[in-house]
């Protein structure tokens, strides 16, 4: 049994990620640095960092790594709570965590490496994943790792307690059971195979909690600051819209890692205003800038670098399906042929690029061709028959005058003012639809939605991997865990589970073909479209590799150094 897959076995086995190799390929290359007027030497780009090694899930980066310092990180930080896996700020909680496995950060995310697990078998029929566990690993609070913490960890996604809502619980529905072999071994039970079950378990929120932890808050982490982890680096301080701070564990398994001493991560949820900290060394680096300032990066760098990386999420306007009148799928369909996407991707385009996407993203194997996409209703740019079909269907549903009094909730900053204007000028323009904006923080969006509490929302969702089938299962199968529109459709989810369990190529192809179809004639949401995003960090800033990733992770960071 290999340690790690390599690059090939890994775009094998991960039905999303085969795809994301095609679509970082596929991305501009960096401009030529743009000398000034006069005659000045042009700013000296950074060299591309050396290649390092992770033998074992031993994170070794190229370079002669430097200990100290404090890494700042500009991102949006709040959070609805502190359980990572119901609904907490993944891309934060998950540097006290580890997994049984991950994606490697040492070469652009293109394998999938040991963490927690030192090795795995799988059963020559795919319905078993046996996993070796790392010896001397300790939680923050002294308690030692076994077998029991990833048991644990696991029934409660799988079963969840009641008052506990776990929306990757859908993301593992082929798991029938996961059993402690001994100690240190752990075994998953499948009822059906799944190419991609490794990646899935590489997910950043597809952290191990220590049993002790669970069982004494009733499994309920929401208002532990914060449940102790495995993780590189240990809880300081939360101060709420500002910052988090943590400080380097020196228990840490890897006693290697990690070379920072302090890693902040400061609120910072304008994209534009993220772009404008790192340029101006007021933070280290940014996941995702606005793109004028990571245009402004392209030509700054003696300072700075950028790189453009092919993302699986996309902005999306949510139909709460059990209100009417969107209830009724005449109406959902009026909305997804009468609005303009190329609108809304020019109008936010200054903070984010997006592209003309369906229902899968760009890159994906299975996806719809570019240029098929643009030929077909409600994604074509020519809107006048569109518009006439969809007021068409407004009339048959009984709203031949338009809808009024609609609410469209978004979150504070660049969707309330750009994408949710756009999409309620042109619901008005086109449909007589009226609505009425309501603005909240960001992290308030997951509790708003899981509870019902919206008709429309401006929200972005992503999933790991860019196949179908996970992303589907959780959003738009019929009762889905975090199928909180309440969309159900039976000819889709008979089709989709069809799709889980193909592996013929050309099958699949067909039915994915006809999932589309039928998300196109009944669509739960409205998709504006799947991004890039656009990361930024200072030239000092090693060990990540974020030149050369695959695509986008907003993970952990323990193998980053400082050049200083």
């Amino acid at each position: 049994m290999r340690r790690t897959l390599s690059r090939r076995q890994f775009l094998q086995v991960t039905g999303g990620a085969t795809g994301v190799a095609v679509l970082a390929a596929c991305a501009p290359p960096a401009a030529a640095p743009i000398g000034p007027a006069v005659e000045e030497a042009e700013p000296a780009a950074a060299a591309p960092e050396a290649p390092g090694t992770a033998e074992g899930g031993m994170l070794r980066p190229g370079g002669n790594p430097k200990r100290g310092g404090t890494l700042r990180v500009a991102v949006g930080v709040t959070t609805s709570n502190y359980d990572i896996q119901q609904g907490g700020a993944v891309h934060v909680l998950c540097n006290f965590y580890n997994n049984l496995v991950r994606l490697n950060p040492l070469d652009g995310l293109r394998s999938i490496v040991p963490d927690l697990a030192t090795s795995w078998e799988v059963a020559d029929d795919g319905l078993a994943y046996t996993f070796t566990l790392r010896e001397g690993v300790t939680f923050h609070d002294g308690e030692p790792f076994s077998a029991d913490d990833v048991v644990a960890t696991f029934d409660r996604i799988l079963n969840p307690p009641e008052g506990v809502v776990i929306p990757l619980r859908a993301d593992m529905g082929m798991v029938d059971a996961v059993e402690k072999v001994d100690e240190m071994t752990v075994r998953f039970t499948l009822n059906s195979p799944r190419a991609y079950f490794l990646s899935l378990l590489a997910g950043t929120a597809m952290v191990i909690f220590s049993k002790k932890t669970l069982e004494e808050n009733n499994y309920d982490l929401r208002e532990v600051q914060v449940a102790p982890g495995t993780g590189a680096f240990r809880f300081v301080e939360y101060l709420t819209a500002e910052k988090w701070t943590m400080e380097r564990n020196p228990a840490y398994w890897d006693q290697e890692l990690p070379y920072v001493d302090v890693l902040e991560y400061l609120h910072v949820p304008a994209w534009s205003d993220r772009g404008t900290a790192v340029l101006t060394d007021q933070a280290d680096m940014s996941w995702n800038v606005s793109f004028e300032t990571w245009s402004e990066g392209e030509n700054r760098t003696d300072i700075v670098q950028v790189n453009k990386l092919a993302n699986f999420g996309a902005y999306w306007v949510l139909f709460n399906n059990r209100r009417e009148p969107f209830n009724d799928p005449r109406v959902r369909r009026a909305i997804h042929l009468a609005v303009s996407r190329q609108n809304l991707i020019a109008a936010f385009g200054s903070q984010e690029q997006m592209n003309l996407t369906r229902w899968i993203p760009y890159g994906d194997p299975y996806a719809t061709p570019p240029e098929e996409i643009a030929q077909l209703p409600g994604y074509r740019e020519d809107k006048s028959a569109d518009i006439e079909t969809a007021k068409q269907l407004l009339a048959d549903a009984g709203f031949p005058d338009g809808i009024q009094g609609v609410e469209l909730l978004a979150a504070t900053g660049p969707q309330a003012e750009l994408i949710a204007p756009a999409f309620q000028d042109m619901l008005l323009r086109s449909l007589n639809i009226q609505t009425e904006i309501r603005a909240i923080e960001r992290s308030q969006l997951v509790e708003e939605e899981r509870n019902g509490n919206f008709t429309l929302v401006v929200d972005t969702y992503g999933h790991g991997l860019s196949d179908i089938s996970p992303r589907a299962n959780l959003w738009w199968r019929t009762d889905g865990s975090q199928n909180w529109s309440g969309y159900s459709n039976a000819d889709f989810d008979a089709v989709l589970d069809q799709i889980d369990v193909e592996i013929d190529e050309t099958r699949r192809q067909e039915l994915i073909n006809q999932a589309l179809d039928i998300l196109d004639e009944d669509p739960p949401w409205y998709l504006v479209g799947y991004t890039w995003h656009l990361p930024m960090w200072r030239t000092s800033v090693k060990g990540l590799v974020l030149d050369n990733r695959a695509f986008v992770e907003w993970g952990r960071v323990e193998p980053v150094w400082l050049d200083v």
